[in-house]
């Protein structure tokens, strides 16, 4: 049963990031005419990508292998810059939103899945 609430897990800190996402790429889009602005972006990493505390001094608490649901944001600055010095092209920004909204869909429709089948399993089998 462990494996069926660890698939839950999963799923929800997938749709926690596909969910600031939205937010961190609705704030490019709002920002398109923002001088100087350079978009940025969400990207989940691994606990072996992930950096580790260093520990200065015997007292402090070491810190353990982070979970896979950590989430870097960055600068994406592999666009070009328009004379106002703002990087967000609208068409890029939108692509991304709307590839993150069938992925947030995907992940929402596992979700629903998983749960009517712990339902049917708990119930009497209809």
């Amino acid at each position: 049963m462990s494996v069926t609430f660890g698939t839950l897990d999963t799923l929800q800190s997938a749709l926690t990031f596909h969910r600031e996402r939205h937010t961190v790429l609705a704030g490019n889009i709002a920002n398109l005419d923002t001088p100087g602005y350079k978009p940025l972006d969400l990207e989940r990493t691994t606990a072996t990508e992930s950096a580790q505390l260093a520990v200065t001094q015997d007292g402090h608490i070491a810190s353990g292998p982070a979970g896979s649901g950590i989430v870097r944001t960055f600068a994406d600055t592999d666009q070009l810059q328009g004379p106002d010095g703002n990087a967000v092209e609208l068409e890029r920004e939108l692509s991304k939103i709307d590839a993150n909204r069938a992925r947030y869909a995907t992940a929402s429709e596992l979700v629903s899945r998983r749960i009517a089948l712990l339902r049917y399993a708990a119930g009497d089998g209809t």
